[in-house]
């Protein structure tokens, strides 16, 4: 057996080519795909909606970037689905192959730079208080959300070279040359190494502050209950900044390794049947997290359930006014969405 036969056709972005040769690969994971799609797609919409009606508000700029990147990488996994219950067949395509590659690697690097700048922002704002920073403005979240997306774009390009259909059996693989080694320890870098190191020393200091500045307040005012009720945005902005840690730390890892013992050429038969098993689990896993959001969102936040609740009837005469005969108009509701939300903050 060539040394990482099973890696290289997946390696870092084909998402189901090695786990059809196992047989849960063929109805459990496109279970969970199917499910991740349905309940992503549906709350970052939701997400989009609400947040789309503050954007004027600097941090909700944040939320609806990473809102639209969790919505273009779940609108692909139907597609990877299928190929996975057809066991690796791709039956749409070349264009597609390419083009759904490159999208799920722009996502990828968007959503973890884009964690990056939600906690380096948190720790501003929690160090310097209500005072306004010169970065912390409007037009700075904008540019900075722009370079994200260039960045990203940038990232995702070399899979559009390095993607092809397989003749034997039509399965979107990867080339597995040295420069799409090179280009996958980027990629690591860009999307593991780089956001978690800026996640780490935040929340480390963030933590390290916020212990000090309650426990001085708390025995100076002579209070009984902490006052962390003030800051629950930070709570929420955490929850989801340490969902994607969570989510992506073990794919991540993985790759990490098998880059490393690509690099040494030391691996065994049972060793890679072992890593792929471990690959489907992991990618799995880290795919959940473009649903979780939502679900924290409307878990933590009182304000964006009654934001929400309010978008929603909206939204669903709107998606019905599609399918109706132009003429005839769907009434609008005017309902004022100023109603206070703490996840996104000041």
């Amino acid at each position: 057996m060539d040394v990482y036969n099973g890696f290289d056709d997946h390696w870092d972005y084909d998402y189901g080519n090695s786990t059809a040769e196992f047989p849960h690969a063929r109805w459990i994971l496109p279970t969970l795909y199917s499910i991740f799609f349905l309940v992503g797609f549906l709350g970052n919409v939701v997400v989009i909606t609400v947040v789309s009606k503050r954007s004027s508000r600097r941090a909700d700029i944040f939320i609806l970037n990473l809102a639209v990147s969790d919505l273009l990488f779940v609108l692909l996994l139907p597609l990877w689905a299928s190929s996975l219950a057809q066991g690796g067949y791709w039956p749409f395509g070349l264009h597609l192959c390419k083009g759904s590659v490159f999208v799920i690697a722009v996502t990828r690097c968007a959503s973890s730079l884009l964690m990056a700048i939600m906690s380096v922002d948190r720790y501003v704002a929690v160090i310097k208080g209500k005072k306004m920073h010169p970065l912390r403005t409007r037009s700075c979240s904008i540019g900075t959300c722009c370079t994200i997306w260039a960045i990203s774009i940038l990232v995702g390009c070399p899979s559009l070279v390095s993607r092809y259909l397989r003749s034997d059996d039509s399965a979107c693989v990867d080339s597995g040359s040295s420069l799409s080694l090179g280009f996958k320890m980027v990629v690591i870098f860009l999307t593991f190494v780089l956001p978690f190191t800026v996640v780490l020393f935040c929340y480390c200091n963030m933590a390290r502050y916020l212990w000090h500045y309650f426990g001085k307040q708390v025995r100076a005012m002579g209070r009984t209950r902490k006052p962390w009720r003030e800051h629950r945005w930070l709570c929420v902005v955490s929850c989801v900044v340490g969902a994607f840690c969570f989510s992506w730390l073990p794919y991540n890892t993985l790759n990490s390794v098998i880059v490393i013992c690509q690099l040494m050429n030391d691996t065994t038969c049972s060793t890679d049947e072992a890593m792929n098993q471990a690959w489907s689990a992991a990618a799995a896993l880290a795919f959940a997290n473009s649903c979780s959001n939502p679900l924290i969102y409307a878990l933590l936040d009182a304000g964006f359930r009654r934001r929400a609740k309010l978008s929603i009837p909206e939204l669903f005469f709107t998606c019905r006014s599609v399918w109706t005969i132009p003429r005839c108009s769907v009434p609008s509701t005017s309902v004022s969405m100023d109603s206070t939300s703490t996840y996104t903050g000041h």
